[in-house]
């Protein structure tokens, strides 16, 4: 009997693999032409079984009955082998993404915000959108797994999301909203893990700006740690927001140099 396409998916499926490359698929249907392997795969793809994971890629993944009303299955499946195994680039999942994994500030759950060492364009696959963020030197960053009963992917320490946070503080919703986030975390920190990140970032001005949270939290083992890591850096007088002006009246200067207003409160305080 003829081997179908959707023989091969169910198959793949039951044994738990959704991911699939088009030679893969070529490789179980012997005998089909490559324009009959594309016309069935787009069949496939207006069904709701398929989605290919970016244009042009090679990259399949299996939308289960569970998961069609979104499009395509949770990212846990499919994230990791696309972006290592298909674009083979390094990579974390990280900031209110990160954080959410870690049961901090929930992010939208159809939006995960991934570093690569590149910035891409916004991925949509299904509901799912990744977005991606630059990252220099990602593959020396602090990482753990993420694993959940339906895959796992990687993604940044409590204390690396924390130092990515507030580096991109105006892009997240303000200062305030990292200042909460960061709170969040700080039962998931330890000095020793924070001194791991501050190395492998090396951004003076936003330690400085975590450190005054640290302080402005009575946080006072990370605010140490970091204090003793600035220790031989050359600091600047910053503001705690970037784009503020840190020239005004009502200001104190942090025992990290940085500009804070006294009017800031943390939304929820």
């Amino acid at each position: 009997m003829k081997t179908t396409l959707r023989a091969v998916l169910d198959a793949a499926e039951r044994r738990g693999k959704l991911n699939l490359r088009t030679e893969e698929i070529a490789q179980s249907l012997p005998g089909v032409s490559p324009e009959a392997l594309r016309q069935a795969l787009q069949r496939q793809k207006r069904a709701g079984r398929l989605v290919r994971a970016s244009r042009g890629s090679n990259h399949w993944v299996i939308v289960p009955i569970q998961d069609a009303m979104d499009g395509a299955p949770p990212v846990e499946t499919w994230l990791d082998a696309y972006i290592r195994k298909t674009l083979h680039l390094p990579y974390y999942v990280g900031m209110l993404s990160a954080a959410a994994a870690y049961g901090v500030s929930p992010q939208a759950i159809m939006v995960t915000q991934v570093m690569v060492p590149k910035a891409r364009r916004t991925l949509t696959v299904g509901q799912h959108e990744l977005h991606f963020f630059e990252q220099y030197r990602v593959d020396e960053m602090p990482v753990t797994w993420h694993e959940t009963s339906e895959g796992r992917y990687r993604v940044s320490t409590p204390e690396l999301t924390a130092l990515d946070i507030v580096a991109r503080h105006p892009r997240l919703g303000g200062i305030a909203r990292v200042y909460e986030v960061v709170q969040g975390l700080l039962p998931k920190m330890t000095p020793h893990d924070m001194t791991v990140a501050l190395n492998a970032a090396h951004e003076v001005p936003t330690a400085q700006r975590l450190g005054t949270l640290f302080s402005m939290m009575g946080e006072i083992t990370l605010q140490e740690a970091v204090k003793s890591w600035l220790t031989d850096k050359r600091t600047r007088r910053i503001p705690l927001e970037l784009g503020k002006a840190q020239f005004q009246l009502d200001v104190r200067i942090s025992e990290f140099k940085v500009v804070v207003p006294l009017s800031f409160l943390p939304a929820n305080t």
